[in-house]
């Protein structure tokens, strides 16, 4: 341990503690390159610096990359394919590519780390893969001729910011101290150039572990969900078809189960399926104190979308371990479950449980196999709505407004409960999907969605409270969004106009959830189920949604809002939903997609989709 001479806090690293004795000097660690301004830490220096080149119109500073030289070429890169590092490399070769490297580009051509990406830069990057259809996203994810990737998120991961990861190295460096102290002696091997390599290059990671230097806290909680997952394995038995299932062991995992491994996957998830499902807090994410089910989903989620690892054909049954043994979790939390003696965004454990859920339920989603979309679908979804149910998730709501937060402690107090109404409401999104996608009924009314709406996208990735007060403030003139349910209740009771002021801070995420509470209100409607909202209500409500959709972008104050994932896509749940409501009004089209029974293929959903498609085409020729 080193400690302070002139205080009493002490630091498991030297640099730790050098960082630390700067602001007892006073004397000035880094100056901005742009306005001169000193300040005491380099990484609050490098913070500004990247705010004033965009004030002064000038490229940021290069940040000093830690590791080893990226080696990938930049295609290869940045869609996190192996490269076998010749010019050109044999992938863009065989699809025809400009195969470039970061070093062969114009200091002007190279994109800096930044934190914000603009809605236009996404789209663009996005519409070369399109075929410019209105349903694009959906014909894509419901067709049965793609074998990979239907729910995009490697498309997503293409577009993605490039993430400041300097907290996230930061934390994994303190969880890599050995945890004997008579290994201590090792601390300077663990060296950044030695560890931190370019997150998302999986060609040349070194497939071993930190254990030569001493257990670590990180190493031993990977062996532990090691040892959980075979004892799961274990007692699996047969799968839902009632065929054998084969064992794992610890050595067959060992290969996957590295820090090596750990570091890449985590970087992987957050920029590929957190867009699609962002219910984990990046700034604040701490590898080294998080819950075993929760480091085992992101784990795994990074895993997956990493499609250069040998233990590739592992993954689908280590899929499928994790899930019974997250689940089981679950179901014994929903069994014992005790009266609240605490606040729920106290209850740490519980919560990063039902984040690790939601993410395995959505891995599972695109493993296309029927049986484990009829599992999701009628035991695993239900049981995770039930828990949340039961702690009252779906009615939480912020104690404190989002513009007030005057320090990192109370920071932290907000970003807890956010997470509590992320929960909610992506769950609420996922039993939309299983709706429109599944013809599954409903699990969670949006009446009983009591919760505020998320955050928009730029306060959930501010990376510090001060970066949050500044985004906030820069909102602070826009009326308070009412609760999930009262919105939906504004669409649904005012037919003529549009309900809700322009200056509501509505963002794509908020109207994503409206779009799909219409969805689930119209698949009611139609099945006849009891206390349904009426068709035409519903047809007035999607009319005044499209409205605010279009109003909201049409405000320049949104050109650089961040949006990625799924609610890009709203407008085609528009559509969908239109397109049902007018053909279930004609009475005069029998398609499978609009009947009553459940399913768990996606055939259904794409000819209906191609059936609108050949109708706006015939309809269009016509009024030509």
């Amino acid at each position: 341990m080193f400690q302070c001479p002139k205080c009493d806090k002490t630091y498991q690293r030297k640099a730790h503690l050098r960082r630390h004795e700067v602001t007892h000097t006073g004397r000035a660690a880094s100056e901005c390159p742009f306005c001169k301004k000193s300040f005491l830490k380099p990484e609050v220096a490098r913070r500004h610096s990247k705010a004033c080149a965009i004030k002064y119109n000038q490229q940021p500073t290069p940040a000093a990359k830690p590791g080893r030289k990226r080696q990938a070429c930049d295609q290869c890169f940045s869609t996190k394919r192996a490269c076998d590092k010749d010019s050109p490399c044999s992938r863009c070769q065989s699809l025809g590519q400009k195969c470039t490297f970061e070093s062969e580009q114009l200091p002007s051509q190279i994109s800096p780390s930044s934190t914000n990406i603009s809605l236009s830069t996404a789209q663009s990057a996005e519409s070369e893969s399109e075929d410019g259809s209105q349903f694009s996203f959906l014909r894509h994810f419901t067709d049965p001729y793609v074998e990979r990737d239907r729910l995009a998120i490697g498309t997503t991961a293409e577009c993605s910011v490039r993430r400041n990861l300097e907290s996230l190295y930061s934390h994994i460096e303190d969880a890599l101290v050995p945890s004997d102290t008579a290994a201590t002696g090792f601390g300077d091997f663990l060296a950044t150039d030695m560890f931190f390599r370019p997150a998302l290059n999986m060609d040349d990671y070194i497939p071993t572990d930190f254990l030569t230097c001493g257990p670590t806290k990180l190493s031993e909680q990977l062996n532990e969900l090691m040892m959980e997952l075979t004892e799961t394995s274990n007692s699996m038995g047969t799968d839902d078809t009632g065929t054998q299932q084969p064992l794992m062991d610890a050595t067959q995992l060992a290969p996957l189960f590295t820090v090596s491994n750990l570091a890449i996957f985590i970087s992987v998830f957050f920029h590929s399926l957190h867009w699609h499902l962002p219910v984990v807090h990046f700034p604040t994410f701490d590898p080294g104190n998080v819950s075993n089910p929760l480091l085992l989903a992101i784990f795994l989620a990074g895993a997956t979308y990493s499609n250069s690892l040998d233990e590739a054909a592992l993954l689908p049954r280590l899929l499928d371990v994790a899930e019974e043994h997250i689940f089981r979790k679950i179901t014994a939390l929903s069994t014992h479950l005790a009266p609240q003696t605490r606040e729920l965004t106290r209850q740490r454990t519980t919560i990063q449980l039902l984040q690790a859920a939601l993410i395995i339920e959505m891995l599972q989603f695109g493993q296309e196999q029927v049986e484990t979309r009829r599992r999701i679908r009628i035991i695993r979804h239900p049981s995770l709505v039930s828990l949340m149910r039961c702690l009252g998730i779906l009615h939480i709501k912020r104690s404190v407004t989002s513009d007030v937060c005057n320090d990192d402690e109370q920071w932290n107090g907000m970003v807890a409960e956010e997470v509590c109404i992320r929960l909610a409401c992506w769950t609420f999104l996922a039993d939309g999907f299983l709706t429109v996608c599944f013809k599954n009924r409903p699990t969670i009314s949006i009446f009983e969605m009591d919760c505020s709406f998320p955050w928009r996208t730029e306060l959930w990735e501010a990376e510090d409270a001060s970066a949050f007060s500044r985004i906030a403030t820069a909102h602070g003139a826009e009326i308070p969004l009412p609760p999930v349910r009262e919105a939906v209740r504004l669409l649904l009771d005012n037919p003529d106009a549009v309900p809700l002021p322009s200056s509501l801070s509505l963002s794509a995420e908020h109207l994503l959830i409206m779009i799909y509470a219409l969805n689930s209100l119209a698949f009611l409607a139609r099945t006849d189920f009891f206390g349904s909202v009426p068709l035409k209500k519903i047809r007035c409500a999607a009319s005044n949604w499209k409205q605010i959709w279009n109003a909201v972008y049409q405000d320049p104050k949104n050109e650089k809002a961040l949006v990625l994932g799924y609610p890009k896509h709203a407008e085609e749940l528009w559509l969908l939903l239109t397109a049902t409501l007018d053909i279930v009004s004609q009475s005069s089209t029998n398609l499978p997609y609009l009947d009553n029974a459940a399913t768990d293929d996606l055939g259904k959903l794409n000819e209906f989709i191609q059936w609108c498609c050949q109708d706006a085409k015939k309809q269009s020729l016509n009024m030509d």
